[in-house]
């Protein structure tokens, strides 16, 4: 007489063959549902604000006054206060900080309509300028700008409060020096 019963060797036999395909899809299932509920935060590591959705010169009508070198850019306010000549004074700092990678950088002054004459006049020197139009940009008033030698706008920096400016500043440099580093162009 033929039995019903499974045999012994036959039972742990799928008894692996279960633990094996668990083994390998309960991680699939836990990655899936800790990505797709939202409960995985990625690290960062820039200190600054990603430009997404991509944007450039085009984007905007505008010509770079630079190229083949990545711009290192100061938004020039309508009315340049304290705050700002002290934000001027450490992109300049930071500039200098940047050391053997400042030559592939250029300091640039985009400026529009309203903006504060009679500080670029005593500010401008050497500076390239780029005046902009009145189509809207990623940026605002006082920010630092990271463009690629290939126009597109990378990083910006907005204005901070007056007491977290210096840490911003290292910040900036230490993304203007990481991504110099990995960088092919300019």
């Amino acid at each position: 007489m033929h039995s019903q019963t499974i045999n012994p060797p036959q039972k742990q036999g799928r008894l692996k063959l279960l633990a094996l395909i668990l083994i390998f899809t309960l991680p699939v299932i836990a990655a899936h549902l800790i990505l797709n509920q939202g409960w995985y935060q990625a690290g960062v590591t820039n200190k600054g604000v990603l430009i997404e959705p991509r944007f450039t010169f085009e984007s905007a009508d505008l010509v770079s006054p630079v190229s083949e070198t990545w711009q290192l850019a100061f938004i020039v306010p309508d009315k340049c206060d304290q705050t700002c000549e002290q934000r001027w004074h450490l992109l300049n700092q930071s500039y200098i900080a940047l050391g053997a990678y400042s030559e592939r950088v250029v300091v640039t002054l985009y400026v529009s309509e309203t903006a504060d004459k009679s500080w670029l006049a005593t500010n401008q020197s050497n500076y390239p300028i780029l005046q902009l139009n009145s189509k809207p940009v990623p940026v605002e008033s006082q920010d630092y700008l990271l463009v690629d030698p290939l126009g597109q706008w990378v990083m910006r920096y907005p204005q901070a409060e007056a007491s977290a400016l210096v840490a911003q500043n290292k910040g900036l440099i230490a993304d203007v020096r990481k991504i110099l580093k990995l960088s092919r162009v300019g």
